[in-house]
């Protein structure tokens, strides 16, 4: 893929996610998405491993009834060929609390014939667990 494509491809991707559009979001994945995103599933049950077009979709369907996602802003995007990393602000607001949720996340993207195949995602999700919780940790 050449870095066009591979650009043109993840800002899809990022336009139909923070739409919520997972009709739009089915046709931005590869069938077989090896898809990792570093959080603790017991807050963030969307999180973890996931293989398969399938598992991904049932994860968001998890994330967008949990959260309502207000604000995603990507700061920084590097284009590679067929790979992408990204830098975002995320803020969400956690349904069962109303508590808002900031975060930055770094986002590695690997794309096969336009479809992402590929992701791993990071957090601090120290902090994000703190502000699911609504309180610090004490160590």
């Amino acid at each position: 893929m050449t870095q066009e494509t591979t650009r043109a491809a993840l800002e899809g991707m990022l336009d139909a996610f923070t739409q919520s559009d997972t009709d739009r979001l089915v046709a931005c994945y590869h069938d077989d998405i090896d898809w990792l995103f570093y959080a603790p599933v017991a807050l963030f049950p969307f999180a973890g491993a996931r293989r398969g077009k399938a598992e991904v979709l049932k994860g968001y369907a998890l994330m967008y009834d949990i959260f309502r996602l207000t604000d995603y802003k990507v700061a920084v995007t590097l284009v590679d060929g067929g790979r992408a990393a990204t830098l975002s602000d995320v803020q969400m607001v956690q349904r069962a609390t109303g508590r808002t949720i900031r975060s930055r996340i770094a986002s590695f993207h690997r794309f096969h014939d336009g479809k992402l195949i590929e992701y791993r995602g990071f957090t601090d999700s120290f902090d994000s667990v703190e502000q699911a919780l609504g309180r610090e940790l004490q160590l």
